[in-house]
């Protein structure tokens, strides 16, 4: 069934099993390197044993950024988020959301742009349950609601995701700090 999104409020569409099974593979990878870690500094020592925490951040950051992936629909606009870069799209430079031969969504621009959303690429799973699908007739619906918003180009920007980069900064000053107390302390 086809959600309408309500006039003036705000709709976010996101596979709901995305943060779920991210949130998982940060606890199951969280537990392994916590092992793997003690195993390394109960043979090798510290110095060596280390060197897992700057891999399991890194991997957190990356996480994070899929389970940040969303396309949220505003009254006047739709924010598309991926991992690396937010497209946000007016209304009136959208003109048709569908999905694509892999089962992507995509929102149109015209006849050579279109922006596809990885909060819905194509997956197995999608296949049966049709995600993709519900999210296109749902930007469709949204796209036919009435409204009044002026013209206004597309922008792209960077995307914010701010524990998954909290995460990668951590990860990079981890690393620095330990390869300077590496160099430093040397042996």
């Amino acid at each position: 069934m086809t959600r309408t999104p309500a006039p003036g409020r705000t709709t976010v569409l996101r596979r709901r099993s995305w943060p779920v099974l991210c949130g998982i593979a940060l606890v199951a990878l969280g537990i392994g390197m916590a092992a793997a870690v003690w195993k390394v500094t109960s043979v090798s020592g510290f110095r060596s044993g280390w060197q897992g925490i700057p891999v399991y951040l890194a991997l957190a950051g990356v996480l994070g950024r899929i389970a940040h992936c969303k396309v949220v629909l505003r009254e006047d606009a739709a924010l598309v988020v991926n991992p690396l870069r937010s497209h946000t799209l007016p209304r009136s430079a959208i003109s048709a959301a569908g999905v694509d031969d892999h089962g992507t969504l995509e929102l149109r621009l015209d006849e050579d742009h279109t922006v596809g959303a990885f909060a819905f690429g194509g997956s197995l799973v999608d296949r049966v349950r049709g995600t993709s699908e519900q999210a296109a007739r749902t930007v469709t619906a949204w796209l036919n609601a009435p409204h009044s918003t002026p013209p206004a180009p597309p922008r792209a920007h960077w995307t914010r995701a701010p524990y998954a980069d909290a995460a990668l900064a951590a990860c990079a000053v981890t690393a620095a700090v330990g390869a300077l107390w590496m160099a430093l302390s040397g042996g």
